[in-house]
Formats: structure tokens, C-alpha cells, sequence
């Protein structure tokens, strides 16, 4: 008897023991995660694990076409300081000097820094697929800024953030012709020139001087068509700018007087030099589109660039970190509420027109 109840007393106590010696076997391995795909450069695949969450710091990249003009200065510090306030890395920035060779020597320079995004101002948009293409193989989004990345057919392969060119070409128009015709400037249209310095090679820029023509002709139907001279002035420098109207001051020399409008203040402000080298600027109009040289000609007793397109370089620099910021940290789709006709989102600004009257008001600390 006593050797029945022994033994049903081990029974019941190793039936009351499971459950500890369950508990204390490791738990199931949690399923493994598919592996994770190239990110879009549309940014929309998830987030890197680099996050804020993970203790470590978001780093980035920018690339300038040109970090000799102004805007892309200004555009920089802008995206510099933007990551600093939102406790990034800091920013790397790279200048591809207008050469596309230099620029795929420093946009592989940048994916080998372990970066996390990338923010991309084209020298050449011929480069628009090989950029977007290295970038997913990096597995990391792209915008664009300025010059958004197309394909061969135009179409965009990444979001962007760009001016309205065309409004903002056609506001210089109107500004222009008001202005010949308050000062009643058209007496003579047979000795009248009107030069439209343009970036024929820069997508995002040719709409300036389209809007700039269709608004000057709107205005003036009847003005000689060959006295409509639109040149090309390359990527825009003032150099660039001047040597271009320089040429065409010289081509034609029945224009006495030149009205002169340009795709950045560049432009305008190498014809500006060209006009006074020729001993025409004081019949000349001259405009441009940025805001930021023209302010040192504002200044000066007298110069013939007397107006521009004011554009905002920080406003580019700020959303375009922020864009990425979010995307990375957060998975927010990057200008998805900016979406038209396009596949990607283009965040869109405009320009204010600014004379030596109202360019401090208007422009404020960017006035300095």
C-alpha cells in the first residue's frame, strides 16, 4: 500500500512541475523579418533602422551644381543649419563645379559615407537615372532641388522641390512692360532690342523666358520679331552672362537701346556689365531672377539692373532637409500632398518682384 501512494505521490509531483520547467525554456525565436528592398527614390519603402529611435543620429547629403553663385551658397547654409536645429549629423555638402565628370566622382563619394538621404542640385540632367539609380542600389531616397531628375521623355523618376518658373517669367514680363510703358520707354521699336538671356540646357529655367516672352509680346504685338533676341548663356554664371550679351551687343549694332531680362541675377548682372562696357546702360532695362545681387546694384547711384524675381534660396534648403528628415525618421512619403500629373510630389515657389524701393522691406534679412 505504502508503495501506491508513493509512487502517486512522484506522479502528481512531476505532473505539477511542467508548467515551471515549461517556463524556463527559452521563448520561440520571433519570425525573421523579410529582407528589406532598395528604397524608391520617391521615398516610399520604410525607413533605414538609422533613425532617431535607435539612439543614432540622421546623415545626410547635398549636392550643389556650383558653389561659387550665391543661390547655391545661400541653399547650403540654409540645408546646413535646417539639419543642425532638427539634431542631425552635419550636412555633407558637395560641389560638383558644373562638370558632370566631377559630379559622379563626389556623388559616389557621398553613398560612401553610410548616408541615409540625399539631396541633389543637377549639373547635368543626362545624369538624372545613373543618380536615382545608384541611389536605390544604396537603398536611400533622393530629392531633387532647382532641377528636378528626369528621364529621357521628361518624366521625373524622383520628388523635387522647384520654382514656378513660367509664372514667375511671366511676372518679370508684365513688371517689364509696365514699366516701358509708364516711362514710355517704346519710341523707337526699329532701334529697340529685347534680350532674353536664357538656360536653354536646364529644364526647370527654360519656362523663365518662356513666360518672359509670352508676357513682353502680350504687351507689345506689334514690336519686331527680329529684335526678340533670346541667346543661351550655359549654367548661368555672371561670366557666362556677360560674354553672352556681350555678343550680342556687338551682333547688333542698330540697337540703341536694350531691354534686357535673364533666367538668375547672373545673368542679368553680366549684361548689366556688358551694357556699361558698350556705353549703353542708360537706356538699358535690365532684370533678373533671384534677388540677390540685384541688392548690390540697388545700392549703386545709378545701374540699369533695376529689378528682379525675388526667390527665397532657404526655401529650398529648409524643405528639402526637413523632406528627408521625415521620411527617414518617420516614413512620411516625401511631397506626397504635392502630388498632380506627375509620379512624384514637387513642392512649388514663386518670386516677388523687388526694385531699390522695396527690396529691403520685402526682402528683409536676405537684404544684407
Amino acid at each position: 500500500m505504502k508503495r501506491k501512494l508513493t509512487a502517486l505521490l512522484l506522479t502528481l509531483l512531476m505532473v505539477l512541475a511542467l508548467p515551471a520547467c515549461s517556463s524556463a525554456q527559452p521563448e520561440p525565436a520571433a519570425p525573421e523579418a523579410p529582407p528589406a528592398s532598395a528604397a524608391d527614390p520617391a521615398g516610399e519603402t520604410p525607413a533605414p533602422a538609422e533613425t532617431p529611435a535607435s539612439g543614432e543620429k540622421i546623415k545626410i547629403a547635398a549636392i550643389y551644381r556650383d558653389m561659387t553663385q550665391s543661390w547655391f551658397i545661400q541653399e547650403a547654409a540654409a540645408a546646413t543649419a535646417t539639419a543642425e536645429e532638427l539634431g542631425m549629423e552635419p550636412l555633407i555638402v558637395g560641389d560638383s563645379k558644373e562638370d558632370p565628370s566631377v559630379y559622379v566622382n563626389v556623388l559616389d563619394n557621398v553613398l560612401s559615407q553610410d548616408i541615409q538621404g540625399l539631396i541633389v542640385n543637377i549639373c547635368d540632367q543626362q545624369l538624372s537615372k545613373m543618380t536615382v539609380d545608384k541611389c536605390a542600389e544604396a537603398g536611400i531616397p533622393v530629392v531633387a532641388v532647382d532641377v528636378p531628375l528626369i528621364d529621357d521623355a521628361g518624366n521625373y523618376l524622383a520628388p523635387a522641390i522647384e520654382l514656378d518658373s513660367y509664372l514667375s517669367g511671366k511676372t518679370m514680363g508684365e513688371w517689364l512692360a509696365d514699366y516701358i510703358g509708364k516711362n514710355e520707354l517704346m519710341t523707337e521699336p526699329e532701334t529697340t532690342g529685347m534680350m532674353i538671356l536664357a538656360m536653354e540646357k536646364v529644364t526647370s529655367c527654360v519656362p523663365r523666358s518662356d513666360g518672359q516672352y509670352d508676357a513682353f509680346k502680350a504687351a507689345f504685338p506689334e514690336f519686331p520679331e527680329e529684335n526678340i533676341i533670346r541667346i543661351d548663356y550655359g549654367g548661368g554664371s555672371s561670366d557666362e552672362g556677360y560674354n553672352a550679351a556681350a555678343a550680342t551687343i556687338t551682333a547688333n549694332p542698330q540697337i540703341k537701346r536694350w531691354f534686357v531680362t535673364a533666367a538668375n541675377d547672373e545673368g542679368a548682372q553680366g549684361a548689366t556689365r556688358a551694357l556699361e562696357q558698350a556705353g549703353l546702360d542708360k537706356d538699358a532695362v535690365v532684370i533678373g531672377l533671384g534677388g540677390y545681387h540685384a541688392k548690390d546694384e540697388f545700392r549703386k547711384d545709378y545701374s540699369c539692373f533695376i529689378a528682379s524675381a525675388y526667390i527665397q534660396a532657404s526655401v529650398p534648403g529648409q524643405e528639402s532637409v526637413k523632406a528627408l528628415y521625415e521620411k527617414i525618421a518617420n516614413g512620411t512619403p516625401i511631397f506626397e500632398e504635392y502630388k498632380t500629373d506627375k509620379a512624384y510630389g514637387v513642392y512649388p515657389f514663386s518670386a516677388v518682384m523687388v526694385t531699390a524701393e522695396n527690396f529691403e522691406e520685402i526682402m528683409g534679412e536676405d537684404a544684407k
